[in-house]
This record gives structure tokens, C-alpha cells and sequence, in this order.
């Protein structure tokens, strides 16, 4: 699928910074400031469909949001759901497109123009089935070994919530018996049931397959191995991922300041996968997290405000340097 990158920058403030010096001449002082962004664009609706990397880059967003004179409005939702709000302009922004894998799922709304994808906000990401290591050294090291191990798996695959993209795959090579893998049993729960699962078997060593991905602490809590041969249904290189940005179309023409700060975010595997840790092993809030990560990673800040204004038309980094600096 083709990425088009949709971004508009913020409308220039050079004319209202003549007006304002030519005022001052005269003895006299602009009003008010020139607003970023039109007065409906101040509360930003998201979407957070319950995986930690997602809560993690909400919470950057929303700090930054915050601090620049919007609202950010997150709602939990599903996937399904999700892009049902996209479509209806009820949710203007979702952070955690992964593709190649949600290709199936994204493509028919940026076909039909419901949607729009900036991006990539990272890349060098990971998203397929994977095994702990001890039973990747057994011998099940791809997508066509699952079938042999099916006794010692209980043929089971575990997974995450309904309607999740990998799911979905899973559900699929179920049906089509795929890999033969007709005999098994997707069980679906969530991040947290299906790690928690994991956590339970892991120290028996007893055999589990499930969705692994990174960034998520659970590469540093398990010695685990990413499985070869899924590349039909999670992309190649054992489902090397990208992750983009998702916005309502016409999003970022009609509220350009916001548009300029996502085309503007990028993040690292490292620095989400160390404050995702924060939350799910230090039992941090995804807000204070974030709060210090930004005031770790100064530069990083910078360059997310570059072009990007508070809503009253201020320079956005002095704003934001300051609500993080509390």
C-alpha cells in the first residue's frame, strides 16, 4: 500500500507580526493574538483501542496538546470501532496504525477517502506470532512448525482482543487451514490475559505461541523468538512493522497547527519500550510517564514544535518547556 503523507502547515503569523510592529509605531497593540487553529479544532477527540504503546504515545500527545491550549479527549475503543469514528468525524486522530499487518483494515478508508495516514511515527517495529526461545530451539522456528507442536500447544494460539488485525489473521489461517493449522483454537482475551498467560507458562518452560511485538517490555521479560514464514499475513522479516498516524480526512487542512505537530511526532522502539516498562512493571500512570520522558528528551521536543504554535498563535516550545518543567 502506498503511504501518502498529508500535512499542512500552520498558516504564517508574518503578516499579524507587521501589523502588530506597525501598530507599536503608532503607540498602539494588536487585540489579541492570531489564532493557530479555528476554535473548533481546540478539543482533539483520539482513540486508544487498549494496547500499552498506544496509552504511551496518547499520553505524549495529550501532554503536548495540553500544554499548547487544546483538549485532547481520548476514548477507549476497539479497532473496528475506531475506524467507524474516523469515518463518521467523530474521532480525529489514532496514533497506532501498524501495516503491513492493519493494511486490510486501513486501506478501504483511505480508498474511500474516509481516512487519511501521516507517517510513518515509527519505524524498525515488530508485529507477528512468536514463542519463548526454549521452544523456538525445539525446533518451532516458523509458521509451518506450529502444526507439528499442536499436542504440546494444546492447539491453541493465544491472542489479544476480539476484532484485533492479528485476530483476525489468526481466525483466517484457522479457516483456510492454513499452515494446518485447522485443528487449532484461537483464545482471545487481551495484552494483559494474554501476557499474563505467558507469565504463567514461561517458568515451566511449558510450550505457548502467541502475538508478539516490539515495542513491549515483554522482550525484556521473556527470552522470545519472533517466527518466520508469516509474511502473507504480517509482512516480511518475521513482521517487521511501521506504524503511522490515522486522521479523519480533511483533518489536518481543517486544523493545520494540530496537523504540523503530527506530521512532526516520531518515536524510537527504545523509548516507547522503556516507558511502556514504566507502566506495566512500575505501575506508573501513562501521564507521568510521559510528562518525565519529555522532560528527559529536551531535543526531541524541539523537534515535535517545530512550525507548531499554542492555539492563541504563541510559539508552542516555550509553552510546552514550561507545563513539563512543573
Amino acid at each position: 500500500m502506498n503511504k501518502p503523507i498529508h500535512a499542512l502547515r500552520p498558516r504564517t503569523l508574518a503578516v499579524a507580526a507587521a501589523l502588530a510592529l506597525g501598530l507599536s509605531g503608532l503607540g498602539l497593540a494588536p487585540a489579541t493574538a492570531r489564532a493557530a487553529d479555528p476554535a473548533a479544532c481546540r478539543t482533539v477527540h483520539i482513540s486508544d483501542i487498549g494496547w500499552t504503546d498506544n496509552q504511551v504515545t496518547n499520553a505524549l500527545f495529550s501532554t503536548t496538546l495540553d500544554a499548547l491550549g487544546y483538549k485532547a479527549d481520548i476514548k477507549t475503543l476497539s479497532e473496528e470501532v475506531t475506524y467507524a469514528g474516523i469515518k463518521a468525524k467523530k474521532i480525529d486522530v489514532f496514533l497506532d496504525d501498524w501495516t503491513p499487518s492493519m493494511d486490510a483494515i486501513t486501506g478501504p478508508y483511505v480508498k474511500s477517502k474516509a481516512m487519511q495516514q501521516i507517517g510513518p511515527n515509527m519505524t524498525g517495529a515488530k508485529y507477528t506470532l512468536v514463542v519463548p526461545t526454549y521452544l523456538y530451539d525445539q525446533g518451532l522456528k516458523t509458521f509451518a512448525d506450529i502444526a507439528k507442536f499442536g499436542k504440546q500447544l494444546h492447539y491453541k494460539i493465544y491472542g489479544i482482543e476480539p476484532g484485533n488485525d492479528g485476530n483476525v489473521h489468526i481466525l483466517k489461517m484457522i479457516k483456510t487451514n492454513a499452515f494446518g493449522l485447522k485443528h487449532f483454537k484461537l483464545v482471545q482475551s487481551s495484552e494483559q490475559g494474554m501476557l499474563a498467560e505467558v507469565a504463567r507458562l514461561y517458568p515451566q518452560k511449558k510450550d505457548i505461541v502467541f502475538l508478539g511485538w516490539e515495542p513491549h517490555p515483554m522482550n525484556v521479560n521473556f527470552q522470545l523468538s519472533y517466527l518466520a514464514g508469516g509474511h502473507k499475513y504480517f509482512g516480511p522479516k518475521e513482521g517487521a512493522a511501521a506504524i503511522y498516524t490515522n486522521v479523519r480526512y480533511g483533518y489536518v487542512q481543517a486544523c493545520p497547527n494540530v496537523g504540523k505537530l503530527l506530521t512532526n511526532l516520531h518515536f524510537t522502539v527504545q523509548a516507547e519500550s522503556a516507558m511502556m516498562n514504566d507502566i506495566l512493571n512500575k505501575k506508573m500512570d501513562a501521564s507521568v510517564v510521559a510528562k518525565n520522558w519529555m522532560k528527559a528528551h529536551p531535543a526531541v521536543v524541539k523537534s515535535w514544535l517545530s512550525g507548531v504554535t499554542t492555539l492563541g498563535g504563541q510559539p508552542g516550545l516555550p509553552a510546552v518547556t514550561k507545563a513539563i518543567s512543573g
